[in-house]
């Protein structure tokens, strides 16, 4: 799509968007019915009742779309913002996001900048009303996360959400804030102040119109993206009617991990996590639980290189961010190609029992397989 025709069916969703009554889902459908949302908007209300899931009443939303002025106010205030629109079409588009098919948002309003390291993304989600142990374990939880390369992502509630989005930010890495509310809308002092620090290093993003307000009926929606985003939920502390069990269930939905933390057994707090891990959740106490149950990923994630003008290889199993520098030297040393324990030992200049207790240590994190006669392969 040329650069002309990005921008105009990218404000052809824009106005489908701000439609009364018409929701992501259905956009989806218009869009693959007509083959682009502009098509959809020149479409006679016959032809758009012959969508399923439109009627007439949305058919008459979408004739008479938003009024221009609205859709001024939408755009003026993106800018006076430094809010910028990412449609579902676009390369900068979060992959994981995409493959939610229909009901990946169409579009996504963006403070800040995504990455490509952002498919190494994990939620750390948990409630509002959070003891000083959920805050504890939602900080270390996100910034060794954060130290080992995952973008967090969670929702920038008080309580769990926000020590999470904090605890990244000490580790100096990446986090990625989701709203139930448009990026325009004021947030308490705190919030705002740590709002503007996560779009400063990574972003906060809305699928809402910019002006919309934290309705109650926006979270669950809210909460599919942040489990769409990522590889996998960790929930630190939720009640029984927690918000953070509706992300569970979602990120259960996609395919993606469910993990929790265990907690106090006589706090009303801990009995979502525990609920969860009934109901087959991982059971986790820190970032290296985490990472070591996620499997390789589908597809090769080039992350930028640490230091120097060399790109970084590609990566495909995130649990190898999860080894300490031993373990990492050690595994650099088999290949491929099958090699002696000897030459692993030659390599690293490690003593034989170290060398022999690592790989163990990695065979059973399922990173290389044992050979016969002492020999190893990277699987």
């Amino acid at each position: 799509m040329a650069t002309g025709e990005h921008r105009e069916e990218t404000l052809a969703l824009l106005r489908l968007s701000l439609c009364d009554g018409i929701g992501s889902g259905t956009i989806h459908s218009l869009v693959e019915h007509f083959g682009s949302a502009r098509e959809a908007l020149a479409a006679s209300p016959d032809a758009l009742t012959g969508v399923p899931g439109v009627g007439r009443r949305l058919a008459e939303a979408v004739r008479r779309g938003p009024s221009p002025a609205d859709v001024e106010r939408e755009l003026d205030l993106m800018e006076r913002r430094q809010v910028r629109l990412v449609p579902c079409f676009s390369e900068d588009y979060p992959a994981l996001l995409r493959h939610l098919d229909s009901a990946a948002p169409v579009l996504l309003r963006v403070r800040g900048r995504l990455a490509e390291q952002d498919r190494l993304a994990i939620a750390v989600v948990g409630s509002r009303r959070c003891s000083q142990y959920g805050r504890r374990r939602a900080a270390r939880m996100a910034a060794d996360l954060a130290s080992m390369g995952f973008t967090v992502v969670s929702g920038l509630a008080r309580g769990v959400d926000s020590e999470a989005h904090r605890g990244a930010l000490r580790a100096g890495g990446r986090t990625v804030a989701v709203l139930g509310q448009g990026l325009a809308r004021d947030l308490p002092r705190r919030r705002l102040e740590l709002a503007l620090e996560v779009a400063d290093s990574g972003a906060v993003i809305s699928e809402l119109p910019m002006h919309a307000p934290p309705r109650a009926e926006n979270f669950p929606p809210r909460n599919r993206i942040i489990s769409g985003l990522s590889l996998g939920v960790v929930v630190v502390e939720a009640g029984r009617r927690s918000g953070s069990l509706i992300t569970a269930r979602h990120a259960g939905e996609q395919g993606r991990q469910v993990f929790a933390v265990p907690g106090d057994v006589d706090r009303p707090g801990s009995r979502g996590c525990h609920q969860l891990i009934r109901d087959g959740a991982v059971l986790v106490e820190d970032a290296r639980d985490v990472v070591e149950e996620l499997g390789p990923l589908s597809e090769p994630l080039d992350l930028p290189a640490p230091e120097g003008d060399q790109p970084a290889p590609p990566l495909r199993d995130p649990r190898v961010l999860a080894l300490n520098e031993r373990e990492k030297e050690v595994l650099e040393a088999v290949g491929p190609t099958p090699v002696h324990i000897n030459e692993v030992i030659e390599a690293t200049g490690q003593p034989t029992s170290i060398v022999a207790s690592t790989l163990l240590t990695l065979e059973i994190r399922g990173l290389l397989r044992q050979l016969s006669g002492q020999r190893y392969v990277r699987d």
